[in-house]
């Protein structure tokens, strides 16, 4: 391709065509000068308005005319006007050189430029879903604790409650475990379960869903508790399992064993889980005939466990089919049996009137009260909810 242009007027340099003409040595014509045919020894014998022409269209040439660069200046004697030929296809430079036909392929731009906008796109997506949760209004949650050896040796009971500043990203978890006094080795296997849920819930993402996640917690934590005990002492200890989760405006739960989940709503106290005990079984047997209502009533076993962390394979695990549509100033309370056991409902009513905080050392006040000599331990987590909590 042509590197420079000298001095072509745009007629000449359509045409394409170079001129050269040469000098001769002993009469050298100044470099820019174009010099005419025939011009020097034979210029007397041309008709002098030829000659006057030829002038002209020098001087006109000469007036024009740009200066080649210094680097690639023409001999002297030689003056070259040349015009760029127009650039033929195979000409054009559009950086394909030297690359295989299939790179060089227009379609392979389009198929990287689609796969880089899907990934942008799948990018900004998924931010955007995680600022929504972390921007959406969740229900505030005020937090309130009792945690009580009573008259027992050993601390069985085990509590915890995830980070509250991550509650609009993942939610806030609630656990309660009730190591089983009868059995061996309770505080080991409540504090195992507690530790593996809090630890399953803080990997989370806060994309699964809750009930889905539930289910994976309780899985973690009873295989905690199973490798504790191992299998040859499966159902030699146990323990309860409560998990409580606020999320999106609502509370979802799962509830192995015994201990219990309660919904303080409107100064109405409700009992949202059922046990996992043997008096169940019984009263089931009496609806098929197997027995009177009196005898399954009367069964001194009916308080015994059915399912519980560390009998191996859960028999009962339950998961409502609907999480709690949260209301603004409900309080969800998960406590084990210490509590429900030394306080009727009507009294825990009135006591978990007011903040959470108040309301948890009212309840372990009340217990302490009783000062029953065999007094389990006792545990309870309130988790106040309300927009401006």
């Amino acid at each position: 391709m042509t590197d420079r242009l000298l001095g072509a007027p745009e007629e000449e340099r359509a045409v394409g065509a170079a001129v050269t003409t040469s000098a001769p040595t002993e009469t050298p014509v100044p470099t820019g000068t174009p010099r005419l045919p025939g011009q020097g020894e034979d210029e007397d014998g041309l008709p002098a308005d030829v000659i006057q022409a030829a002038k002209d269209a020098a001087d006109k040439a000469e007036a024009t005319a740009s200066p080649a660069p210094a680097a690639t200046e023409a001999p002297a004697g030689t003056t070259e006007l040349t015009a760029s030929p127009a650039p033929t296809p195979e000409d054009k430079d559009d950086g394909s050189d030297g690359l295989p036909g299939w790179l060089a392929s227009p379609w392979l731009s389009v198929a990287l430029g689609a796969c880089v906008l899907g990934l942008l796109v799948s990018n900004t997506t998924l931010l955007l879903r995680r600022r929504k949760r972390a921007d959406r209004a969740e229900p505030g949650i005020r937090v309130g604790r009792v945690h009580e050896q009573g008259a027992r040796q050993y601390q069985q009971d085990c509590l915890a409650v995830s980070d509250p500043a991550a509650l609009g990203r993942q939610g806030l978890l609630a656990v309660v475990a009730d190591g089983m006094g009868g059995l061996s080795d309770g505080e080991k296997l409540s504090a195992a379960a507690v530790e593996a849920a809090l630890e399953g819930f803080a990997v989370s993402t806060g994309m699964e869903q809750p009930e889905q996640l539930l289910l994976t917690l309780a899985r973690r934590a009873t295989q905690a508790v199973n490798r504790v005990l191992g299998p040859a002492n499966y159902r030699k200890g146990g323990t309860t399992l409560l998990l409580g989760l606020v999320r999106d405006g609502r509370f979802y739960y799962l509830t192995v064993g015994d201990s219990h989940i309660y919904l303080l709503r409107g100064g109405a106290l409700v009992l949202l889980n059922r046990e996992h005990v043997y008096a169940n079984e019984l009263a089931l047997r009496c609806v098929n005939g197997e027995m009177t209502a009196a005898e399954a009533y009367g069964d001194s076993e009916g308080g015994g466990l059915v399912s519980y962390l560390g009998m191996g394979a859960l028999k009962y695990a339950d998961i409502p089919a609907e999480p709690v549509k949260i209301v603004p100033g409900d309080k969800f309370i998960l406590m084990s049996d210490g509590v429900y056991n030394a306080l009727p409902p009507e009294e825990m009513q009135t006591l978990l009137a007011g903040p959470a905080e108040t309301a948890a050392a009212r309840l372990g006040q009340a217990v302490a009260a009783r000062g029953y000599v065999n007094q389990d331990n006792y545990t309870a987590v309130i988790l106040e909810c309300g927009p401006q909590a």
